[in-house]
């Protein structure tokens, strides 16, 4: 496994601040940005364009790690590939679109690491025939959308099966998890094979007033 990282999802922080807040995470220490790109079809929400991502980037030196929760995501790949670099991560769902190895191939010629992101629902066996070629798998524990959703716990049998398809193929792989990651679900996702934590209003974005630092260090300690 790699060393443990946290993503923080900038979706749920304060729009009215959002410079602000990707400071201040940099100063707290946060291993990755977690972008969350929705276009209302595929999920129920629409959520941070491209033109956002472009500027975010700019802001700050933090590493993305972008999730496209859409279909059709072979139409933005160039763009949004064009803004990021070979420390980001772009994940796509194989749902979304018809020929996902193309579209993994797409991104890794463009210089940015690929990933999968895989719904409660989806069957990790999906990634039988992607996993020699991908650097991140995004296992979701709740359904993508929305957040403050209660977590699936049937995931983390599932996280247990990729990351045993991983030491067996890509022992380099990060497992992601994504939906209410806090103090009381991190134990079980880590000793089920993660190593990325995805925090969002329940694990970091407690208010202005909120320490992140403190806050992302407690993640890493609930391991302990």
């Amino acid at each position: 496994m790699n060393d443990l990282k946290v993503s923080a999802s900038i979706m749920c922080g304060n729009p009215m601040k959002f410079g602000w807040e990707l400071d201040k995470l940099e100063k707290a220490g946060a291993d990755l940005i977690h972008f969350d790109m929705m276009d209302g079809h595929y999920v129920e929400n629409i959520a941070m364009g491209i033109y956002m991502l472009e500027q975010m980037k700019k802001r700050t030196s933090i590493p993305f790690d972008v999730h496209l929760a859409m279909f059709h995501p072979e139409k933005h790949i160039e763009k949004i590939a064009s803004i990021l670099d070979e420390n980001d991560c772009i994940h796509v769902h194989p749902e979304s679109t018809v020929h996902i190895h193309r579209v993994l191939r797409d991104i890794k010629r463009m210089g940015v690491k690929a990933g999968v992101a895989i719904n409660p629902a989806t069957n990790e066996d999906c990634l039988e025939y992607l996993i020699d070629d991908i650097d991140m798998v995004l296992a979701m524990t709740v359904s993508p959308g929305f957040a403050g959703q209660k977590f699936i716990k049937q995931t983390l049998g599932k996280i247990e099966n990729i990351r045993k398809m991983a030491d067996d193929r890509n022992p380099d792989l990060m497992i992601a998890v994504d939906g209410n990651i806090n103090a009381e679900t991190i134990p079980g996702c880590v000793k089920a094979g993660a190593d990325v934590l995805v925090a969002g209003t329940s694990s970091i974005f407690k208010g202005d007033d909120a320490d992140y630092k403190e806050l992302i260090q407690k993640m890493k300690d609930s391991v302990k």
